[in-house]
C-alpha cells in the first residue's frame, strides 16, 4: 500500500503557532500531528509515502530526516504554485502504478486504513471517500448517498438545506485512472471539482464510514480539544514518551513529555501538556495549557487554558489566561498579564507589569542578532525594505574593499537585496549588485571583485540574509560586534549627498561562473552524470558542465543543497555525504600540495586523510577572536570548492577520473570515520554546562568530550540559546549512539544547574 499526505497548508486559523511552523509539524503532546499520521500509516501495512509541501516545506523535509519512519519509506513532492488537493496528488503520485490512500497530514486520525482499503478494492469503484457522522455538519464538506455509492454533495449546508450528517474527511483511495481527470497547470480540487466531474461521467465514486477519532486540527479550538483528547485516550495513537515525576503535583490528566523539566513546586492541573526541552519553574500552576518545546515559564506564573510556543518565554510571576496564545520566541516580562483570547506573535516583547488586552501584532520585536544563519526575521514584519538599508549601512562599516551583494529569485528577494545596496550606498560604502545569482556565483565574483564582504538575501515567508567575509568564512568576532553595534544602535555613518559610495551592477557573474566551471571539467569520468538540486537556477548553471565530463555508463546524481553550498553524491547503492565529500577533497587538495583549510568542528579525520597524501589540515574558527586562524582564513578564502557544493563535486570526480576509482572505491581512500552533528536547546547559559561537564576547552571556541575512539566537540551557539553538537566515532559504536550520551550528560548537567539555581 502506497500514500499521498498533503502537508502543504499554511494554517492560518491556527496562527501564531503556523507563523514559522508548518501545519503539519503542530506538535500535540510532544509528537507533531504528521508523525502521528505516518504511524498510522504504517500501522495499517503503508510502505511508501510522498508527503505533498508547500508552506514551509523545507522544515517539513528536514522534520522527515533521512526518508524513513519505521518501516515506511517517505519522499517530498514539492508543490512551486498552488495546485489544490488534486493537482497535487497527481504531481506527488506520478510513479504510483495501483490504488492509494490520500490523507491529510495535519488532522489527527486513528481511523482502519486498512479496512477502508480492503473495502475500496472488493467494491471495484474507482474512487472511495471516508465519511464520518458528524453533530454539526455546517462547517462540513457533507457526502449524499445511499448503499456505499455517492450521489451528491453538499458544501457546508446550513441545517435548513441539510441532507445527511456525513462529513468528507479528506481521507481518500484513489485509482491512479482518476489522475487523468486532474489537469495539469491549474488549482484542482478533488471535492469541488474531481469527484462532481467523476458523478458527471458516471465513473463509480464510493464512500466508507468510519467510527474512529478524526478532527482536523483547523483552528485554536480544534487544537486544544485534540490535545485533550489524546490525553483522555480518546485516540488511538502514542503520545511522546512520557517524563515520570515522583511525589509531583501533576495531575493524572497531564502529558510531560521525557525531556522537559518540571519542578516538583510547579503544578499541572487539567488536561496540561508540556512539550519536550520545556522547563517550569517552582510555584508555576498550569491548568489545562499547552507548553512547546524548549518553552520557559517562570517561577509563580499563571497559565490557564491557553498555548506556550516554542522557545517562548513567560516571566515570574506572569499571567496568561483562557484561550490567549503566547508566540514562538515571544517574551513576556514579569508579572505581566496576557488576558483571555488575546494573540501574542512571535518573537514579541511584553514589558513586565504590563496589561495587554489586544493582540500584539506588529510593532517592534527586539532586532535581529546576528545567528550561524545571518540576520533573520519574518518578511516584511520584522525584517523590512527600511531594516534592510539600515543592515546595508551597517555592513558599510566593516568594509573596506567593497560589499558584494546578491538575491534569490522573486520580487520580495530582490526589493530587500535593492534595500540593502541603497543603505551600502546611503554610509558612503562601495556596493557590488551581482543580481539575482545563486550564493555559489555571488562568492565567486566576489573574489574576482576583491570584495571582503559577501551578502545574500533570500525572501519567502521568512528573510534569511547571511553576512560573510570574503570568501563565504565567517565574520571575525571584532567585525561581527562592530557591524551588530551598528544595526541595534544606529552606530552607522550617514553620507552627505555628495558622498555616497557607488553601486556597480555586474551583469556578467553568471558568465563569469560558467568559465571557472569549464576549466574545471577537463576530464572524463565512466558515468552518466546528472544534477539535482531544489535551487533550479544553481541547477541549471551546473547541469550542462556535469553533462561536459560525462562518460555514459550507470547513473551517477550530485544533489547539491538549496542554497548551492553543499553537495551528496549517490550512484547505484553508493552514498557519499558531504562529510565524505568534503575528506575526498582534502584528499585532492593535499595530493596536489595544497592545505586544506576548514572550520574548526570539521571531522578531525581530515587530518588523517590529508596525511595519507603527504599532506596537513590547517583550521579556522566560527568566530574569530585574534590573528591566530589568519593564515587559514587566508587559505580558506582561495578555496571556495569547500563551500560550493558543485565545485566540491567537480573536484571529488576529478579524483575519482585520476585514481581510475568507482565511488565506492573512492570513499576506502580516506579515513572513515563515524559522525553526527545536533542542536541541543537549552534554558540556561550554555557556558555554565560546559563547565560543569569538565569538558576540555578548545584553543579558541567550544569544548571537547574526548578518548581514544571517540571525540564530541561542543560549541554555544551565537546567540547563547544552546549548544552545537559535533560527534565522531572512530571504533565500532555509532556517532548517533555517541550524541545520544552526551546529550544526556548535558541535559542532567542543565537540570542540576537550575536546581542548584
Amino acid at each position: 500500500m502506497k500514500a499521498v499526505i498533503l502537508a502543504g497548508g499554511e494554517g492560518t486559523r491556527l496562527r501564531p503557532l503556523t507563523c514559522d511552523l508548518p501545519k503539519p509539524l503542530v506538535p500535540v503532546c510532544g509528537k507533531p500531528v504528521l508523525f502521528y499520521i505516518l504511524e498510522l500509516l504504517e500501522k495499517h501495512g503503508c510502505t511508501e509515502a510522498a508527503v505533498a509541501v508547500r508552506y514551509r516545506g523545507e522544515r517539513i523535509e528536514e522534520a522527515l530526516g533521512d526518508g524513513r519512519y519505521g518501516n515506511l519509506r517517505t519522499f517530498v513532492s514539492y508543490e512551486d504554485e498552488p495546485l489544490g488537493t488534486a493537482g497535487c496528488v497527481r504531481k506527488a503520485a506520478a510513479g504510483f502504478d495501483d490504488d492509494f490512500i490520500v490523507i491529510s497530514g495535519d488532522a489527527m486520525c486513528d481511523f482502519d486504513l486498512s479496512a477502508m482499503y480492503r473495502h475500496h478494492k472488493h467494491s471495484g469503484v474507482q474512487a472511495t471517500i471516508a465519511v464520518k457522522s458528524v453533530d454539526d455538519p455546517r462547517e462540513y464538506g457533507v457526502i449524499i448517498g445511499e448503499n456505499g455509492m455517492v450521489t451528491g454533495f453538499s458544501e457546508k449546508p446550513s441545517y435548513i438545506n441539510c441532507r445527511s450528517d456525513l462529513a468528507n474527511t479528506g481521507i481518500y483511495v484513489i485509482s491512479p485512472e482518476v489522475l487523468s481527470l486532474v489537469p495539469e497547470g491549474r488549482p484542482v480540487d478533488f471535492a469541488k471539482d474531481v469527484f462532481p466531474e467523476m458523478l458527471g461521467r458516471e465513473l463509480a465514486l464510493g464512500y466508507y464510514a468510519d467510527n474512529g477519532y478524526w478532527c482536523d486540527i483547523g483552528d485554536i479550538a480544534a487544537y486544544k480539544r485534540c490535545t485533550s483528547d489524546l490525553i483522555a485516550g480518546k485516540i488511538r495513537a502514542e503520545p511522546a514518551e512520557r517524563l515520570i515525576i515522583q511525589g509531583s503535583r501533576i495531575s493524572r490528566t497531564s502529558f510531560i513529555a521525557k525531556g522537559a523539566s518540571f519542578s516538583p513546586e510547579a503544578l499541572a492541573a487539567g488536561f496540561t501538556s508540556v512539550g519536550s526541552g520545556a522547563f517550569v519553574s517552582g510555584g508555576a500552576k498550569l491548568n489545562n495549557a499547552i507548553v512547546m518545546d524548549g518553552a520557559f515559564v517562570g517561577e509563580g506564573a499563571t497559565l490557564n487554558d491557553c498555548i506556550v510556543c516554542s522557545g517562548a518565554r513567560v516571566g515570574e510571576g506572569a499571567a496568561v489566561y483562557e484561550g490567549a496564545v503566547v508566540g514562538e520566541g515571544a517574551v513576556i516580562g514579569e508579572n505581566a498579564v496576557i488576558s483571555g483570547g488575546v494573540r501574542i506573535w512571535n518573537n514579541k516583547r511584553i514589558d513586565k507589569n504590563m496589561t495587554v488586552t489586544s493582540d500584539v501584532k506588529y510593532g517592534a520585536a527586539a532586532l535581529p542578532e546576528i545567528t550561524e544563519e545571518g540576520i533573520c526575521g519574518t518578511t516584511n514584519t520584522v525584517i523590512t525594505p527600511e531594516f534592510a538599508v539600515r543592515a546595508g549601512a551597517s555592513a558599510a562599516k566593516i568594509s573596506e574593499r567593497g560589499i558584494a551583494v546578491s538575491y534569490a529569485e522573486g520580487a520580495a528577494s530582490e526589493s530587500i537585496g535593492k534595500a540593502v545596496l541603497s543603505g551600502i550606498s546611503s554610509a558612503g560604502g562601495t556596493a557590488f549588485d551581482c543580481g539575482s545569482v545563486p550564493l555559489p556565483v555571488l562568492a565567486y565574483s566576489a573574489k574576482l571583485l576583491g570584495a571582503d564582504v559577501i551578502m545574500h538575501i533570500m525572501s519567502k515567508s521568512q528573510t534569511k540574509i547571511p553576512i560573510y567575509s570574503a570568501g563565504l568564512l565567517p565574520l571575525k568576532r571584532g567585525k561581527e560586534r562592530v557591524f551588530q553595534g551598528a544595526l541595534m544602535r544606529g552606530e552607522y555613518m550617514t553620507a552627505g549627498w555628495d558622498g555616497f559610495g557607488s553601486i556597480t551592477e555586474v551583469t556578467d557573474a553568471e558568465m563569469l561562473y560558467r568559465a571557472e566551471c569549464a576549466e574545471c571539467t577537463r576530464f572524463k569520468v565512466p558515468y552518466d552524470v546528472r544534477v539535482v538540486s531544489r535551487n533550479a537556477r544553481f541547477r541549471d548553471i551546473c547541469a550542462p558542465f556535469a553533462k561536459l565530463i560525462s562518460g555514459g555508463g550507470a547513473k551517477l546524481t550530485v544533489n547539491i543543497g538549496e542554497r548551492g553550498d553543499t553537495a551528496e553524491i549517490s550512484c547505484g547503492d553508493t552514498f557519499i555525504g558531504h562529510t565524505a565529500m568534503t575528506l575526498i577533497a582534502c584528499a585532492d587538495a593535499a595530493e596536489n600540495g595544497i592545505v586544506p583549510a576548514l572550520p574548526f568542528s570539521f571531522p578531525q579525520s581530515a587530518e588523517e586523510t590529508a596525511a595519507r597524501y603527504g599532506g596537513s589540515v590547517t583550521r579556522y574558527f566560527a568566530s574569530s577572536m585574534d590573528d591566530r586562524d589568519e593564515e587559514a582564513r587566508r587559505l580558506a578564502a582561495d578555496q571556495l570548492f569547500m563551500r560550493d557544493g558543485f565545485m566540491l563535486a567537480l573536484r571529488v570526480l576529478g579524483f575519482m577520473a585520476r585514481h581510475a576509482a568507482t565511488p565506492e572505491e573512492t570513499l576506502g581512500l580516506i579515513a572513515r570515520s563515524s559522525t553526527e552533528d545536533r542542536f541541543i536547546r537549552l534554558n540556561c547559559p550554555p557556558q555554565r554546562v560546559l563547565d560543569r561537564l569538565r569538558a576540555v576547552p578548545e584553543e579558541n571556541e567550544g569544548a571537547v568530550i574526548a578518548s581514544e575512539d571517540r571525540r564530541v566537540f561542543l560549541r554555544p551557539d551565537k546567540r547563547g540559546t544552546g549548544l552545537y553538537m559535533f560527534a565522531e566515532s572512530f571504533g565500532s559504536e555509532t556517532a548517533a549512539s555517541l550524541c545520544d550520551s552526551a546529550e544526556k550528560l548535558i541535559r542532567d548537567a542543565a537540570a542540576a544547574l537550575r536546581n542548584n539555581g
